[in-house]
């Protein structure tokens, strides 16, 4: 996992990608076919297993991988002779071997072939265009223009070449925190270092839910709270933030795109330095919402979270109907703007919403609420 290399001396390429549900998705050439990749920083390559099969994939060797919510399972390992990403070839890169077309995993929310990971992405430098849908990957910085008003972070590498850094949340310091693009999230920090920020700061503005938090290669996590914490100071190389809304649930720290997608994100593994290049503000001081949330599970809409103090609704309840909108018949076209952009309920205040529960439908009234 450790081993690969790039044929080309001197290169530079522009590839478009697609962006659902906060995930980039690009086009690579295997065996003269094409197939559609997750561009994760935040994992090492993985191929499914029908992929696997259809290049006869020799196994080197197995071993217990885990996911984010610490599900484990033993995958796996074979080596792609090459990869080509445009007109840039990637040689001899391992890769594990999963299954993506899992009803409850990735296969369930977007249909990818495997995922490139940073053992590959280090052999390059990137720089992700998020408002052009453009990736511009080189081995030299000089052929990308950057501006000079930018901010530097240093990073280190895990030994896959995942990017990690600290970062600093009022008075503690939080380590090992994964730049990752294969989540759609904001800041996503540990339980651990949850609770170390309480500790230092017992009257810092907080909130919770409870419910489903997110999707890990090996399925959906199990209902758990969330914490969310407006921090009033977030520093990390040379960025510095005032009052963002932080979450907490998980067994690792991440930042994810959902903070990237406001600049064009550089990382260069050879000089290990993220570069940042500030397309609009990052806005991310306040949580408000209807108190629940919502997903595609077994192709009907459910709430698979509430926030505390919200009475009316519960976990597994099937959503039929939101205002004028019914979705107790998922049709395709539906389902599919459900999972690139979920339902927009941005612009109002209250809703009208009638669920499913216990084969009763129930008839509810919600008001938006600022929880932070």
């Amino acid at each position: 996992m450790r081993v690969g290399e790039v044929e080309q001396e001197e290169f530079k390429v522009e590839i478009p990608f697609d962006y659902n549900l906060g995930i980039i998705v690009l086009k690579v050439n295997i065996s003269g076919e094409e197939y559609d990749f997750i561009l994760d920083t935040g994992a090492a390559n993985v191929i499914s297993e029908d992929l696997a099969k259809k290049l006869d994939s020799h196994i080197y060797f197995e071993e217990e991988v885990r996911d984010v919510h610490r599900r484990s399972s033993n995958l796996g390992f074979t080596k792609i002779e090459k990869l080509s990403i445009g007109d840039i070839d990637f040689l001899n890169t391992g890769a594990a071997i999963a299954d993506l077309k899992s009803s409850e995993g990735f296969g369930s929310l977007i249909k990818v072939d495997g995922i490139i990971g940073s053992n590959l992405m280090r052999k390059a430098i990137w720089k992700i265009d998020y408002q052009n849908q453009i990736i511009t990957i080189t081995n030299s910085t000089k052929s990308l223009n950057i501006p000079d008003s930018t901010f530097k972070i240093p990073f280190s590498t895990t030994l896959v070449g995942q990017p990690i850094i600290d970062m600093r949340l009022n008075d503690i310091t939080a380590k090992e925190i994964i730049v990752d693009t294969g989540s759609n999230g904001d800041f996503s920090l540990s339980k651990k270092t949850f609770d170390a920020l309480v500790k230092n700061n017992p009257s810092i503005p907080q909130t919770s839910s409870f419910g489903v938090g997110s999707v890990g290669l090996y399925g959906i996590g199990k209902a758990d709270s969330t914490h969310f914490i407006k921090v009033p100071s977030i520093s990390f190389g040379e960025v510095s933030l005032e009052n963002i809304i932080v979450s907490f649930y998980n067994f690792k720290n991440s930042i994810g795109n959902g903070f990237f997608k406001n600049y064009n994100l550089i990382i260069n593994w050879f000089t290990k330095e993220i570069t940042l290049v500030k397309i609009k503000d990052y806005n991310n001081s306040t949580l408000s919402g209807f108190g629940f949330s919502s997903a595609i599970q077994d192709n009907r809409l459910t709430v698979v979270s509430i926030f505390e103090n919200i009475e009316n609704l519960k976990l597994g309840d099937q959503i039929l109907k939101i205002d004028e909108i019914r979705y107790d018949k998922l049709l395709p076209e539906q389902r599919d703007e459900i999972i690139k952009n979920g339902i927009c309920l941005c612009s109002k205040k209250e809703i009208s919403m009638v669920i499913l529960r216990d084969d009763k439908e129930l008839k509810y009234t919600l008001k938006r609420v600022t929880h932070l």
